[in-house]
């Protein structure tokens, strides 16, 4: 701890006071790996750091970065250590936030880190990465970006406490500090996709931990003369066009079905938040997500737009991330069923209507949605839908009918086969029939005359 300059800081409470010239920065970053190696390896060195003053002396240098020439290296490896401490004990954790008020200087870590990026208004042609349009934004080297999202996974961890209640009233003050922190991360620029991705997929992993109460800070109202790229009902949607981005490049990085729960259930999660807990993101992630629909050609999950790759994961063996992809489209349906079985095909929608009961037709709850309705059908749609299959999600050519030209008596000898095959299914245990129960939800049926004791009412809702 000496080497790595951590005791030096301890003893000082006013940051004006606090030595920010090292002699060695070289050692110092030597010490630190050292230091983190231990940590990471060992739970009997961890123990003893609950008793050291290491904890103290992180937070005590993270008040005093902006004053410390050539410090990325220590920030970076004074970040990991403090990840992989708070990750590890809770005691540690529990200390640095609440005790040393942690969450507050790492956030205004980020907030200098953000300020130091920031580029000039006036550049030439080889630095017009750093834009968008709609103006100027920071553009982070590999090592800024590296520093922040340690930042972001020690955040995380402070933040998230199992067993507990997701925040309370004595953690606002922390979250309207943080909220527009991320949003200006969220427009960031880096030397490539997969740095800026890496860089979004640690937000993402933050914002599962907050309220979505909160979510509403990301998209502040437009200041007179803003012009935005991505707007809705006078909102700037930058951030969450940032998340959908997010959300596009990993389904399509994501190709094996054994990774679909680690790369995609963090960001399913922040939209299914993002979209329950605000109307404007709602409406506009609809708008994305599922545009009215034109060609219904081909069935909802044949493509490449977010669409047709989210209704390819409705049949996914992970069921986390097949409940997660279900309940995001249901809420941008605003839990209609019969819109969301126009949207994804009652074949590819079935397991999730099962699993909430609203298999007969019922709509989920709607207290939390308008009443007025944005689902208006397109001139395309209309033509096709008296070819339009909900069990496909798609239209079907008018079928020959397989019956014509029979006799009564070969009819009656096709259908008798299909009974027989069918009782063969059931016998064998491939199959078992089942009915619509009073809670929505599958029921097994006994006897075929159960199926005709009560006839199911099943109302679609659009």
């Amino acid at each position: 701890m000496e080497r790595a300059g951590l005791y030096q800081l301890v003893n000082y409470e006013n940051e004006s006071m606090m030595p920010t010239e090292f002699p060695n920065n070289d050692i110092m970053v030597e010490a630190l790996k050292c230091l983190y190696n231990l940590a990471f390896n060992s739970e009997v060195a961890r123990a003893l750091c609950v008793h050291t003053s290491i904890a103290h002396g992180l937070i005590a240098r993270v008040r005093i970065y902006k004053d410390i020439s050539s410090k990325e290296d220590i920030m970076l490896f004074d970040m990991k250590l403090l990840f992989i401490l708070t990750a590890l004990r809770q005691d540690i954790t529990n200390k640095i936030k609440d005790e040393l008020h942690g969450m507050d200087y790492l956030t205004s870590c980020i907030n200098e880190l953000l300020l130091e990026a920031t580029p000039s208004p006036i550049v030439d042609a080889s630095a017009s990465i750093c834009f968008i349009e709609g103006g100027p934004h920071c553009f982070l080297t590999d090592i800024q970006e590296g520093i922040i999202c340690e930042v972001l996974k020690t955040q995380f961890n402070l933040i998230l406490r199992p067993g507990l209640d997701e925040g309370d009233d004595s953690d606002e003050t922390m979250y309207l500090k943080l909220m527009p922190v991320l949003n200006s991360l969220l427009a960031v620029k880096t030397s490539s996709e997969d740095k800026l991705m890496e860089l979004r997929s640690n937000i993402a992993n933050l914002l599962t931990a907050i309220p979505n109460c909160y979510y509403s800070i990301l998209t502040p109202k437009l200041n007179p003369g803003e012009n935005p790229p991505y707007v809705y009902d006078g909102l700037n949607m930058n951030a969450i066009q940032a998340l959908l981005e997010l959300l596009q490049y990993r389904l399509t990085k994501t190709t094996s079905a054994t990774s679909h729960y680690e790369n995609l259930s963090p960001i399913l999660t922040v939209l299914n938040k993002s979209a329950r807990g605000c109307r404007a993101h709602r409406k506009y992630l609809r708008g994305v997500v599922l545009p009215p629909l034109r060609d219904v050609s081909n069935p909802p999950e044949k493509g490449n737009t977010i669409r047709n790759q989210l209704c390819r994961l409705l049949t996914t063996p992970d069921m986390s991330v097949r409940s997660l992809v279900a309940e995001f489209l249901f809420i941008l349906c605003k839990e209609k069923v019969g819109r969301l079985v126009k949207y994804t095909g009652f074949g590819n929608a079935a397991g999730h209507l099962a699993q909430k009961g609203l298999l007969g037709g019922r709509s989920g709850d709607r207290n939390d949605y308008s009443s007025s309705s944005d689902d208006s059908d397109t001139e395309e749609y209309r033509e096709a839908q008296p070819n339009f299959d909900p069990v496909v999600g798609c239209t079907r050519p008018p079928r020959i009918n397989p019956f014509e030209g029979m006799s009564e008596e070969q009819k009656e000898y096709e259908a008798m086969k299909l009974v027989n095959l069918f009782e063969k299914m059931v016998t064998h245990g491939v199959v078992k029939p089942a009915r619509v129960g009073p809670d929505g939800r599958p029921q097994p049926v006994e006897h075929v005359l159960q199926l005709r004791d009560e006839t199911p009412n099943r109302t679609q809702s659009s």
